[in-house]
């Protein structure tokens, strides 16, 4: 038992990591010294000179009475329209349906700090990160039977798992191991792995497939890496960085890399792809903001929340999007400054649809 709680709590630790390792916008004193590098200069000027949309707000929901959402950390959209949401505090799944309506709480599968992995079909894929083990969720059900173990290479490393309809990915990032990218088999063992060189704190961030490509985020700096979702064992990424992102926590990450701070700016927490779009949510204080790239890495439109003034007690998780006749859904999840989930809606402009035009997945 004891042995249990630590190593719990050892994980929790670590998956606090992306969110509070480093300076969010609202909780660090902007630094006397304003300079910033060339390329984070020249992407203000970009996201200034770049139109912003407005943002509808569709629904929020806090969970019921009896089922509270209290640390919802992913969001992923199920194939009939209705959400899924993983609570990383009470071990259990959320599933929402329209207008805001709550469906169930499957709180008996077992689950041990729940990140939602994927979707295959209509079955849910749920990494343990607690557990370090792969669940498999139909109709409300943890399938015993499918379950399968990951064994991460150091207790202290952080996993960020991905699944696709037919193939499962690792990402892992630790300060006293090696970083790499693994194609997984449906045992979770290792058949092609990627090195990501450098310092671990700037691979921090989910994994995700966009088209037969897998983006692999970073929380702490305005770029991705790209890598074929067939990759070759000993794979190089590919960096792709956003053009045009724009964050209060510029200056900082400058100083950060000057030597100058003691910790990395957070600059985002999650991004999801879509057809020819690249959706990353961009910290800000008080209100949401989600940027618009294309598949070159260049901000096409700036997705803005109605706001009156900021908040310093302001805490987006996790991001997905949705195509739909009217435009894009997307659905948020936020720690502060209560536990909830938001939808929100942007209908593009005939000429930005266009360069939007979405595919599946």
């Amino acid at each position: 038992m004891i042995g249990s709680a630590l190593r719990r709590g050892g994980v929790l630790m670590l998956l606090g990591l992306l969110l509070f390792t480093g300076c969010l916008p609202y909780s660090c004193q902007r630094q006397a010294n304003e300079a910033l590098y060339p390329s984070d200069s020249l992407s203000r000027q970009i996201a200034q000179d770049t139109p912003a949309d407005t943002l509808d707000s569709l629904w929020a929901s806090t969970g019921t009475e009896a089922h509270p959402l209290t640390h919802p950390r992913t969001v992923r959209f199920l194939s009939d329209d209705r959400l899924a949401v993983s609570d990383v505090e009470r071990n259990s799944l959320f599933v929402f349906g329209a207008g805001s309506t709550f469906q169930r709480e499957v709180a008996k599968g077992g689950f041990d700090v729940p990140y939602l992995a994927g979707t295959r079909g209509d079955t849910l894929v749920v990494f343990n990160a607690g557990a370090n083990r792969v669940d498999f969720v139909a109709d409300g059900q943890r399938l015993e039977g499918q379950s399968i173990t990951y064994e991460r290479p150091a207790p202290e490393t952080l996993v960020y798992m991905l699944a696709t309809d037919t193939t499962m990915y690792a990402k892992v990032v630790g300060r006293q191991t090696e970083s790499f990218i693994a194609r997984l088999n449906d045992r979770a063992q290792p058949t092609a792995r990627a090195p990501l060189t450098g310092p671990y704190w700037q691979y921090a961030g989910f994994l995700r497939a966009w088209g037969d490509t897998l983006v692999s985020l970073s929380g702490f700096r305005p770029v991705v890496n790209l890598l074929p979702r067939a990759f070759q064992d000993g794979a190089t990424p590919d960096s792709l960085r956003l053009v045009g992102f724009d964050s209060p926590m510029l200056e900082r990450r400058y100083a950060f890399g000057q030597g100058d701070a003691t910790e990395a700016p957070l600059l985002t927490p999650a991004a999801a792809p879509l057809g020819t779009s690249l959706f990353v949510l961009n910290l800000r204080p008080g209100w949401i903001q989600i940027d618009v790239y294309d598949r070159n890495g260049r901000l096409q439109r700036r997705l803005v929340e109605p706001h009156d003034e900021g908040s310093p007690n302001f805490y987006p998780l996790d991001l997905d999007v949705r195509r739909t006749e009217q435009g894009y859904i997307f659905a948020v999840t936020l720690r502060a400054p209560e536990p909830r989930l938001e939808l929100y809606r942007w209908r593009p402009s005939p000429a930005m649809d266009t360069v939007t035009a979405s595919v599946s997945k």
